[in-house]
């Protein structure tokens, strides 16, 4: 079981593609930032909306934001919209200005996890991802970069084969990705892997628990109180 963001790939793909639809003016639904907003700065109001969020710690609903991002999109056009986003992005680590907002750029594959699903897969393990990203931009970057695994991302629900703004439950975030991992797959996993806190308790229920290194769940792994707490407990590595 693998986290996606930050773990299989370097920066978050759900943000690459928030700021492809906003950049691009391209929201169809006018009112996820509450009533019916047709301001010629809508699209700047939702994606600077989203980033205020995450400085105010506000990290779920900034998720939730995000994840309603193809309301009002059908299946394919939230698709390309995703390999717009990757395309635009390119492999090319960086940073760049959107409306005003510094964001980073570029999404590149990580090659220590690589490695290490294809180590896995030649010895017949079935993967999957569980990301907090909206499960289209997770499939199409996936594929775009080669990673065959099962995908568990957050699903909006259709009418008439149209996303709407209301998300399937569970949702996999924070303690969702759990419940995801109970309810789609049945069993723990034997390996999981995952960079940040929000990934704690899916880790934790792996026989072999995996965090990717330098990132905020290593440095939580390595800290003396963590240590002390989980005294007499095995199974937690460092992906180097």
């Amino acid at each position: 079981m693998f986290d996606f963001d930050n773990t299989c790939i370097v920066n978050d793909v759900g943000e690459a593609a928030l700021a492809y639809v906003c950049g691009h003016e391209i929201l169809k639904d006018r009112t996820l930032l509450g009533g019916e907003d047709d301001s010629a700065a809508y699209h700047e109001r939702v994606f600077r909306t989203y980033h205020a969020l995450l400085e105010e710690g506000k990290k779920k609903a900034a998720y939730i934001l995000n994840a309603r991002m193809f309301s009002g999109f059908t299946p394919g056009e939230a698709e390309a919209a995703a390999l717009g986003a990757v395309t635009e992005e390119g492999k090319k680590l960086g940073s760049k200005m959107l409306f005003g907002v510094h964001i980073e750029r570029g999404l590149a594959v990580r090659r220590e996890v690589m490695a290490l699903m294809d180590f896995l897969r030649a010895r017949g393990v079935g993967m999957w991802i569980v990301s907090a990203s909206p499960e289209p931009v997770v499939r199409a970057v996936a594929k775009h970069f080669g990673i065959d695994a099962e995908v568990i991302g957050v699903r909006s629900t259709l009418e008439k084969g149209i996303f709407t703004s209301k998300l399937e439950e569970p949702i996999p975030m924070f303690e969702g990705k759990a419940e995801c991992i109970r309810k789609f797959v049945g069993e723990n996993p034997i390996l999981a892997v995952g960079d940040s806190k929000i990934d704690l308790e899916m880790v934790e229920m792996a026989d072999i628990k995996v965090a990717v290194a330098g990132r905020e769940l290593a440095e939580l792994i390595r800290s003396p109180s963590f240590a002390k707490a989980s005294e007499g407990e095995r199974g937690w590595f460092v992906l180097e």
